[in-house]
């Protein structure tokens, strides 16, 4: 039998009560507003409702630092655009302007996790290898790997945009049309 996940609209109220409920980073990007699409919005609205119905949204370390370099990495591009990459190195280290927004990506992750209760996954190499065999297989990258792990074993509610969840036997939440189709 194939795994699927229980999917729910994001656009919808929330249909969870007194749960835990992660957000995968490109969630907290639309949230903060790097991202132009409309799922901004109805992210932010999930959010909203989700506390109003009592559900505690949690975040954990793999989140909070693949946003802080996701969102590093956009900030730099739109300061000095995609083909300027190579000279990060040096230019976060001294250019004024990319140092300010640094310290602005920071913040807001410093907001999540004042805002967010942090989970702490005690991986073992046992749960590593795991990981690193799913994410062998190509369906998940590593980090993504890592986070169904840990939406398995702590029993959360996943909000992703992502489709690479689909075929996990557990609930998401996505506003992605494709993941709300079935696709």
């Amino acid at each position: 039998m194939i795994k699927m996940a229980r999917v729910y609209d994001a656009g919808s109220e929330c249909a969870f009560e007194s749960r835990e409920i992660l957000f995968d980073t490109n969630v907290w990007i639309s949230i903060y507003g790097n991202d132009p699409s409309r799922e901004r919005a109805v992210y932010s609205n999930f959010y909203a409702s989700a506390l109003s119905k009592g559900n505690t949204i949690v975040t954990c370390a793999n989140v909070i630092s693949e946003l802080f370099n996701r969102m590093c990495k956009i900030e730099y591009e739109l300061l000095f655009g995609g083909g300027e990459y190579h000279l990060l190195k040096s230019r976060r280290k001294s250019d004024e302007d990319y140092l300010e927004r640094v310290e602005s990506v920071r913040d807001t992750c410093l907001s999540i996790l004042e805002d967010c209760e942090l989970i702490v996954d005690t991986n073992d190499v046992e749960a590593i290898e795991l990981q690193l065999n799913e994410a062998a297989k190509g369906l998940l990258d590593f980090t993504d790997a890592a986070l169904v792990a840990s939406c398995l074993s702590n029993d959360l509610i996943f909000v992703s945009h992502d489709r690479d969840f689909v075929h996990v036997d557990f609930d998401l939440v996505s506003a992605n049309p494709r993941v709300l189709r079935g696709a």
